[in-house]
């Protein structure tokens, strides 16, 4: 698997960076940050084949059907309210199973509980073989969540429907008619616990209708911890919309903005929920901030100054291919 020559892919960028010749500062700079980009899409793409890989092994559970739930095992789970394996201690081997109170056919949630038993073991090996993916899951609209690693479903409403966020709504008929892997880069809080995240949805048909929602979800802190913390550079990744997603405490506080802490959790998340606007670029109490918020973003510029103090702090960005995010470095 691609994914397995990170740590060899990574040293040769960083090896190749440090022996250039440094011919221009300008092209050194964009050189290093173009290497991060093109680091971080390489993975991003591995993840894409294998939700595809999935996807398609999902749509093979439904042939043959009726011979599938006649060898399917009825005792595999034991639904005991709204979850199975839903609690603390719950066998770690299994996915967690959530039917919300709202779920109105429960043949039909029985039916697709028992087909897709198989899926325990790809989600079981997507996690273990891709360590950034946090998470492996599909939601359907017929209300039945299957999520490795299993989770306690306390952190959900019982009547919570899933269908209303967008790790399932962004891949559904409306909003997916292409039918294919969709990237939910705006950041949110997980609802089961996990943090801010990103998502990687797939839509799943068969017999004519969308059967569920795959999702891949990547945490903020898997973000940070496996690509912006290998490099030395002050790093910062923002979304289209000037908020920043992830970056190094010194590069963000450069820019007038408070400091990145994961979620505590107070009380369920029953929506989506996004990060707060304190953390957008085009909101920084420094009006110069703002201005190159705007510069970045509406004027596509990729060579900015930020005057701090009596100095003056380069920033140079360069703008993904796969997600709508931008990668600026702050140079001190």
């Amino acid at each position: 698997m691609k994914g397995l020559f990170y740590f060899c892919f990574f040293s040769f960028i960083c090896l190749f960076s440090c022996s250039q010749p440094k011919d221009s500062e300008g092209k050194t700079d964009f050189f290093e940050i173009n290497s991060f980009i093109s680091l971080l899409e390489y993975d991003l793409e591995v993840i894409e084949d294998e939700i595809v890989r999935l996807g398609r092994f999902s749509e093979e559970l439904f042939q043959d059907k009726k011979a599938k739930l006649a060898n399917a095992d009825p005792d595999k789970y034991k639904i005991a309210g709204v979850s199975a394996n839903s609690e603390p201690g719950a066998d770690p081997e299994k996915s967690s199973l959530f039917i919300p109170t709202i779920s109105d056919n429960k043949e039909l949630v029985k039916e697709l509980m028992l087909l897709t038993n198989p899926l325990d073991d790809e989600f079981k090996r997507i996690v273990k073989d891709i360590p950034v993916v946090s998470q492996v899951y599909f939601n359907s609209k017929y209300h039945l969540n299957r999520l490795f690693p299993p989770y306690d479903v306390n952190l959900l409403e019982p009547d919570i429907d899933v269908t209303k966020f967008n790790f399932y709504y962004e891949g559904d008929e409306k909003n997916n008619p292409s039918k294919v892997p969709v990237w939910v880069d705006e950041i949110y809080i997980d609802p089961v616990g996990r943090g801010w995240m990103i998502t990687l949805t797939n839509p799943v048909y068969a017999e004519g209708e969308l059967k569920m929602v795959l999702g891949f979800d990547i945490t903020l802190n898997d973000i940070i911890e496996n690509y912006i913390n290998k490099t030395s550079n002050q790093l910062l990744i923002i979304d289209g919309t000037g908020t920043v997603v992830a970056g190094k405490t010194k590069a963000i506080e450069a820019l007038s903005l408070p400091s990145l802490k994961n979620y505590t959790y107070t009380q369920t998340i029953t929506s989506d929920s996004f990060r707060k606007e304190n953390f957008n670029l085009f909101k920084s109490k420094d009006k110069n901030v703002r201005i190159i918020a705007d510069k970045i973003i509406d004027s596509n510029e990729k060579t900015l100054w930020l005057s701090e103090g009596k100095s003056k702090l380069k920033i140079i960005c360069q703008k993904m291919t796969k997600l709508d995010w931008y990668v600026l470095e702050i140079q001190f």
